[in-house]
């Protein structure tokens, strides 16, 4: 039995999305199969989205793994939707001391699979792309909903000096256009009743 996109693991989603040869299929597939998932959505704009700055240092912090069969079962992110806001800077994390952010984030990474741990600590790095192939302009034309702001997208937003001097060059450029050509049909004019003379 085929596993829903909704039960895939973060972790396995960037790997099929990455291992895909072309942008548009990975647009294409993060559109159709994974437009709700989102736990996948909170990773990708923790890790893309450059107004959003963790909470904690770089790094993956000493954690217990839980790895191995014998282990617990290991919680889904789906469960610690909750915990995202705590780790990167937001209403609720600034009212919270570092050391109840810094246990939050370890109680999550070790509730979850180790895989998704990492992946979060990816995230929370902002380096998802030094792993899996999947650049910002993907996840931007696939999940416009995100709104993510990167360097590469984000445009200077300009002030009105900067644009009333903007306007004030193309006026300039405008008049001196239109001198150029007020001298041209002046001579285009002076041409015409020279031939009209002539031919008088």
């Amino acid at each position: 039995m085929a596993i829903k996109a909704r039960d895939m693991q973060v972790h396995e989603i960037l790997k099929e999305i990455s291992d895909l040869k072309s942008d548009e299929l990975k647009v294409k597939t993060l559109q159709q199969k994974y437009y709700d998932h989102t736990p996948l959505h909170r990773i990708l704009k923790m890790n893309y989205c450059e107004t959003i700055q963790p909470m904690l240092p770089d790094g993956i912090p000493p954690f217990n793994r839980n790895e191995g069969a014998d282990g617990p079962n290991h919680a889904s992110l789906w469960e610690y939707i909750r915990i995202f806001p705590v780790i990167v800077r937001s209403t609720q994390s600034m009212n919270m001391r570092p050391l109840q952010i810094e246990r939050t984030f370890i109680e999550m990474l070790e509730a979850v699979d180790p895989a998704e741990a990492d992946i979060v600590c990816l995230a929370k790095d902002k380096k998802i792309t030094e792993v899996y192939d999947i650049s910002v302009d993907v996840i931007n034309e696939a999940l416009p909903q995100l709104q993510i702001q990167h360097e590469e997208t984000v445009k200077e937003e300009k002030s009105n000096e900067k644009l009333a001097e903007e306007y004030l060059e193309m006026a300039d450029l405008r008049k001196r256009e239109a001198k150029k050509l007020n001298e041209e049909a002046k001579e285009f004019i002076k041409k015409a009743k020279e031939l009209a003379n002539e031919d008088a």
